[in-house]
Order: structure tokens, then C-alpha cells, then sequence
């Protein structure tokens, strides 16, 4: 029985002796956490949002990172995503009023959401704590509404053209400068099931925009956004497109396939300039040369018919609750030598002087994306922005729906360019 006391008194001293440590542990555990709480409360807590692939994300992570040490009185929380679905998200941020403090944001939505200047912060208010000296006047135009500088850009973007000089050689041919060309290709190519170009849908329609300006010296929307072209311009867009298609310089959008140049069954593709590298450079891993084009003319046109715009743009929350920290956020994300580093030519040639200056000349001209970019902010003074109505989504939809339903013969051409008319008058004004 005495022993067993024993062993009763040892179990009761060693809980007792546990109980007393894990309480001191607990406390200088407690006082830890309350440090680390009291630290974090004591920061200004600010949000960024963003869209990209895995690429980006890591980059962008990274920088937050990065800017959180040399910031420490700022905390930031992300909001990213792929782009699939994106928009529609950030409709239902902008529309109850839940948008980050600092976002990425689309050209077009400049115009969508900002009609007044004022739907995103002025930026020139924040000029002590922006470097907007990395910005040219022209360069900071891209982002003014209204007298409003509600956004500046990272990069610039413009469809260009691409060729997989192999197949122009089989077919004695010289680089396309002229829908005429494009069309000679054809002629040519299409007997062993090579197309011209390959072009999606969205550079389709700017395409086909470019070649209305050229042909008629007409533009089919106002500055502000209306549509302007009625029914004419409507059977000009929908005949031309059939022309294409039926002249086997494209293949119906329906059928379209984004390897199809990189696999060598097209001579040719139409795509953003940051999206080179990706096109070029499959096309140069199969073992084909890559050849730049220039944007398709009619030799007596007056108008060019070819735009340029930001790639992306970094806004501020219009009411946000710390302008200067988010400021100081979008600075370091467009100006800071260590993050442009970090993001590299991911996003193209940066627009920002700072930028460019702190990455090195191999990063500048090293790849197709650099080469696109390079040529359009070589060339900026003489190319005109974009109308971001060119890229409304709802403007792009109508086009594909009313092409498929000319093409396959559910509406005639009259009809049809009516509908077209009707709803593009409806994307314009909503």
C-alpha cells in the first residue's frame, strides 16, 4: 500500500509540475501572441487586387512581400485570380463598393466605371508619394478621364503580326503588308490546308475595325463610346468577315485553334504584343523562323485603323481609407527598382521610366514580347489610344453571335447588320 502511495504522490508531483510549466509557457506564449496582434494592429491594413496566371502571381506575392519590410506599418492583403470570370467579379466590387484599396484594372474600364473621372482616385492628388515624373504627359494621358488621372499603365499593347518565315519561303512569298497580300497567300496556301493568319476573336474584331476605318475614313464609335456606324458599318463588319472566311485567309472563329501557328498550320498570327513570346516562340521551339510583320494597310487610306493601349493600369480606390499607403503601394508596384525586377518583362516593356532604368538591356530586348513593345513606345507619338469601347465585351460578344448568324444563313445581311447595329447602340450606352 505504501508503495503504491508512492507512486500516487509522484503521478500528483508530476502533474502539478507539468500544469506549472505549461502555465509559464502559456503566459510568455500569450505575451508573444500580443505582441505580434499589438504589432499587426498597429499597422494600416490595405488591399490589392489583381488577375494573372501562376507567373504573375508569384511575382506579385513576392513584391508584397518585399514591400511590406521596407513598409512595416503597412499590412497588405491580396485578392487574385486567374481571368476567367474576373470581370463579372469586379462588377460586383465596383457596383457595392468592396474593390481594393489598389487594383488592376482594364483599359476599357476606365470608361465603364469612371465615365466622370471620378470613379477611381486621382492620382495627382498623390503626387508626393507617386513618382509621376516616370510618366511622359502622352503616357499619363492613357489614364486621364475628365481631367482625372484615375489610373497609369505598366505596359503598352497593340495587336501585331507575326509570320513563320519557313512557310512564306516554300510559297516564294514576301511578308504581308496589305489585306490584298493576305489574300494572295490564300490563294496559294489553302490547297495543302494552310491558312494566312490565325486571329481570335477579339483581335478579329479590331482587325476588321482597322479595315473599315481604312476603307471608309468613318469610325464606327464616338469618342465617348456611342455607336455612331448604324446599319451600313454593321453589313460592312459582317461581309468582310464572310470574305475572309470564305477566301480561306482565316478560319471561321468557331473552328479557330491557338496552336494552330505554333504547330505550323497557319504562315501567320494576329495578337497582343505581350502575348509574343508565348506564340513566337512555340512557333521558334518547333523548329520554324519567326518573322515580325506590320499592321495590314490599304495603300490610299487616310485613316490607319490601328490603336494602342495600356496593357494593364493600377487604380486606387476612389473612397478609400488610406490614400497615402495605398499610393505608396501602387508607387512601389509601377517605380520600385526591386519589384520591377522581380516582375521582368512578364507584363511587356514597363511604361515607367524608373522601371525600365533598373532592368538590364538583355531584359529590355531579349525575347518578341520585348520586340513588340520596344517598336510601340518607340513609335507612341504617332499612334493613337485606343477607344476602350473597342474591347467592351459586350461589343465583342454581339460580333461573334451576329457573324455566326450571317454565316450560316439565319439571318440575311440587311437583317442581321440591324442587329448588330441595335445591339451595339445598347452595349455603348450601358
Amino acid at each position: 500500500m505504501k508503495k503504491q502511495n508512492k507512486w500516487v504522490d509522484i503521478l500528483i508531483v508530476s502533474v502539478i509540475a507539468a500544469m506549472t510549466i505549461l502555465q509559464v509557457y502559456d503566459s510568455d506564449l500569450s505575451q508573444s501572441s500580443r505582441k505580434i496582434v499589438s504589432q499587426y494592429d498597429d499597422s494600416t491594413k490595405i488591399s490589392l487586387g489583381w488577375w494573372g496566371n501562376d507567373e504573375r502571381h508569384v511575382y506579385t506575392l513576392q513584391g508584397v512581400d518585399l514591400f511590406e519590410q521596407k513598409h512595416p506599418d503597412i499590412s497588405v492583403s491580396s485578392q487574385y485570380s486567374v481571368w476567367s470570370g474576373y470581370e463579372r467579379r469586379y462588377r460586383i466590387y465596383m457596383m457595392s463598393g468592396t474593390e481594393p484599396d489598389v487594383m488592376l484594372v482594364n483599359y476599357n474600364w476606365l470608361q465603364e466605371y469612371s465615365p466622370d473621372g471620378t470613379g477611381y482616385y486621382d492620382l495627382n492628388d498623390l503626387s508626393s508619394w507617386i513618382d509621376l515624373s516616370a510618366f511622359t504627359e502622352e503616357e499619363k494621358k492613357s489614364g486621364m478621364v475628365n481631367g482625372h488621372l484615375n489610373a497609369l499603365p505598366t505596359a503598352y499593347n497593340a495587336v501585331v503580326f507575326y509570320y513563320n518565315q519557313d512557310i512564306l519561303d516554300h510559297y516564294g512569298l514576301e511578308v504581308p503588308k496589305t489585306w490584298e497580300d493576305l489574300e494572295k497567300a490564300a490563294e496559294v496556301m489553302y490547297p495543302d490546308g494552310i491558312y494566312p493568319l490565325y486571329i481570335n476573336e477579339k483581335h478579329l474584331f479590331l482587325t476588321i475595325n482597322a479595315y473599315y476605318e481604312q476603307r471608309s475614313g468613318a469610325h464606327a464609335f464616338a469618342e465617348d463610346g456611342t455607336y455612331i456606324g448604324g446599319t451600313n458599318c454593321g453589313e460592312a463588319f459582317l461581309s468582310f468577315y464572310e470574305e475572309l472566311v470564305d477566301r480561306h485567309v482565316i478560319k471561321p472563329m468557331e473552328e479557330n485553334d491557338s496552336d494552330d501557328f505554333q504547330n505550323g498550320k497557319t504562315a501567320g498570327a494576329a495578337f497582343w504584343a505581350s502575348d509574343a513570346d508565348r506564340y513566337c516562340g512555340g512557333l521558334e521551339k518547333n523548329g520554324y523562323r519567326v518573322t515580325m510583320g506590320s499592321p495590314l494597310r490599304l495603300d490610299d487610306a487616310d485613316h490607319s485603323g490601328w490603336y494602342v493601349k495600356p496593357a494593364t493600369m493600377f487604380a486606387i480606390k476612389a473612397d478609400t481609407a488610406h490614400p497615402e499607403e495605398a499610393a505608396e503601394l501602387l508607387d512601389f508596384l509601377l517605380n520600385d527598382p526591386d519589384m520591377a525586377r522581380l516582375t521582368g518583362m512578364e507584363r511587356g516593356v514597363p511604361v515607367s521610366a524608373d522601371a525600365r532604368a533598373a532592368l538590364s538591356e538583355s531584359e529590355l530586348h531579349d525575347g518578341y514580347s520585348a520586340q513588340a513593345g520596344n517598336e510601340i513606345i518607340e513609335n507612341l507619338n504617332s499612334l493613337q489610344f485606343m477607344n476602350p469601347v473597342l474591347e467592351n465585351e459586350a461589343v465583342i460578344k454581339s460580333f461573334r453571335d451576329i457573324c455566326a448568324k450571317y454565316r450560316y444563313g439565319k439571318e440575311d445581311l440587311n437583317t442581321a447588320a440591324e442587329e448588330l447595329a441595335e445591339r451595339w447602340s445598347q452595349a455603348s450606352q450601358s
